[in-house]
């Protein structure tokens, strides 16, 4: 059964308290973004600066160049699940054998550009593939339905293999992501911007659950 996770983009600490508390009565998993403005264009709350709800799960997903330079600050933060990009400048290997050694699981972010060949040999590593489909750093992406195919391609490379759609996600093209075989929808202004953000949240995870 698939699931909802409300994203945290974040440009300020007072505007990713206001997130956070927005979804801290409803929400059952998170997922942070944190981005440092050189990988791309958007920078939001550094690592020092984030922090989650008690007893709620969050994905950690790194925007950044070189993210194995924070291993430690990544982990005292206890993230269930870091992601970091395919097309940053990186030392995977380096950073995924320091997270498992924490016991945390490891994810790869994909942008519509990068098709799954680009990172077969990468998947059977993996626990987590976020596969996006809106503007990267930005809320209110427009939704690209044709990075939907890469979910089933993924899934036959490594069928053990947890993947969320993330960018432009609402209920129809949330409807589309779990059609395609999506375990997890990350969402944010879908659910930031409603008149009632739980209403929202819950559409979508009767959606995610098959209730809808």
């Amino acid at each position: 059964m698939a699931s909802v996770a409300p994203t945290i983009l974040a440009t300020s600490p007072e505007d990713y308290a206001e997130r956070i508390n927005k979804v801290k009565p409803f929400a059952k998993r998170l997922h942070i973004d944190v981005c440092d403005g050189v990988f791309i264009d958007a920078k939001t709350v550094g690592l020092s600066q984030v922090y989650d709800i008690d007893g709620v799960p969050f994905d950690l997903h790194l925007m950044m160049t070189h993210p194995e330079s924070q291993v430690e600050n990544i982990c005292a933060l206890r993230p269930s699940l870091v992601i970091v990009h395919y097309e940053a400048e990186a030392d995977r290997e380096a950073l995924f054998r320091e997270l498992q050694a924490a016991e945390i699981r490891v994810g790869l972010a994909i942008n519509p550009e990068t098709m799954i060949d680009q990172v077969r040999e990468l998947l059977p590593q993996l626990d987590h593939l976020l596969v996006f489909t809106g503007t990267l750093g930005h809320n209110r992406g427009e939704f690209r339905a044709d990075c939907l195919e890469k979910i089933g391609q993924a899934r036959a490379i490594n069928p053990n293999l947890e993947i969320a759609v993330d960018g432009g996600v609402d209920q129809e093209t949330g409807r589309q992501a779990i059609a395609a075989g999506a375990d997890l929808l990350d969402c944010g202004s879908f659910i930031h911007d409603a008149p009632d953000p739980e209403i929202a949240y819950v559409a979508l995870e009767a959606i995610a659950e098959g209730a809808s």
